[in-house]
């Protein structure tokens, strides 16, 4: 007989396997690292966010049966990568990459470095104070787009809007984090996502189908879903999916941390398509983020 051991992964609400068969080389798109120990926070971050290390997310890997994912530079660490590429170092090459968050300062051989690390794209983290110029970030995305990074945006989608024209232009692929960020109660109603729909239509955007506890009111994220499923029916080649772990929004706002294994099946339910589960988990993030 083989007795499952359910340990508690932190920050991970409940000790339950995913209910759904999960495919061989499923990605989690999006989540975080932070090793305050090793990696000071940036000063004027004062939220102090606890350790998630490397070895806390591989007990989430292990729980999920995920095999590759995204390491997301947090806002805690600003500019400097260093945790998030220690990170990208110990889970491995093979099966993880890292989207990072830099300036026109950096060089172009520390961004080639970066490259052959794993590294496969930028963060514009617009809600937390982000004050580059439209200049400096059509600068910055011209020199990363030859090497086929994408723009991770996670931005108010007013402002998604307003910037149309200016997002249109960007010489690289755009990935809308957390299903565009689109305000619940208004969601598939908000302009952003007829754009988003379009972009992904012709090839510009890709969807990360996470974060569906994001103003949430059910236990079970029932009244966030509708949205990930329109966007299913919209373009299912266009969509990724991540955990957002170790859910800094929950920390930070002093609410519980969601249940991950019931986000990877409520996926199921929004996609409702075993053929697109298989491409949302392996898929597309395989195409956009150049997985062997």
């Amino acid at each position: 007989m083989i007795i499952e051991i359910r340990n508690q992964v932190p920050y991970c609400k409940g000790r339950n396997f995913p209910k759904q068969k999960i495919p061989f080389n499923a990605c989690d798109c999006h989540h975080h690292i932070y090793d305050p120990i090793r990696f000071s926070y940036i000063d004027t971050d004062l939220r102090n966010q606890p350790p998630a290390t490397v070895d806390c997310y591989n007990l989430l890997k292990r729980k999920l049966g995920i095999t590759r994912s995204v390491i997301v530079q947090p806002s805690a660490y600003g500019l400097d990568n260093r945790c998030t590429l220690d990170a990208l170092t110990q889970l491995g090459k093979k099966v993880t990459r890292a989207i990072v968050v830099i300036n026109n300062d950096i060089s172009d051989s520390d961004l080639q470095k970066m490259d052959l690390m794993g590294v496969k794209g930028i963060r514009l983290n617009m809600t937390c104070g982000y004050k580059n110029s439209w200049d400096d970030i059509r600068l910055l995305v011209e020199r990363i787009a030859p090497l086929g990074w994408c723009v991770c945006l996670w931005i108010d989608p007013d402002l998604l809007v307003e910037k149309k024209n200016f997002f249109e232009a960007l010489p690289a692929p755009l990935v809308l984090d957390h299903r565009g960020n689109l305000p619940a109660g208004i969601g598939v109603n908000h302009p952003a996502f007829s754009l988003i729909c379009h972009w992904m239509d012709i090839g510009k955007a890709w969807v990360k189908l996470s974060g569906y506890y994001f103003g949430s009111q059910k236990d079970d994220y029932s009244d966030t879903l509708l949205i990930g499923k329109e966007y299913a029916q919209s373009n299912p080649n266009q969509l990724l999916w991540g955990t957002d772990w170790p859910h800094p929004r929950c920390y930070t706002n002093c609410v519980p941390v969601p249940d991950d294994s019931l986000m990877l099946d409520e996926l199921m339910d929004q996609v409702g398509d075993e053929n697109i589960f298989y491409k949302t988990l392996v898929n597309n993030p395989a195409k956009l983020f150049r997985f062997e």
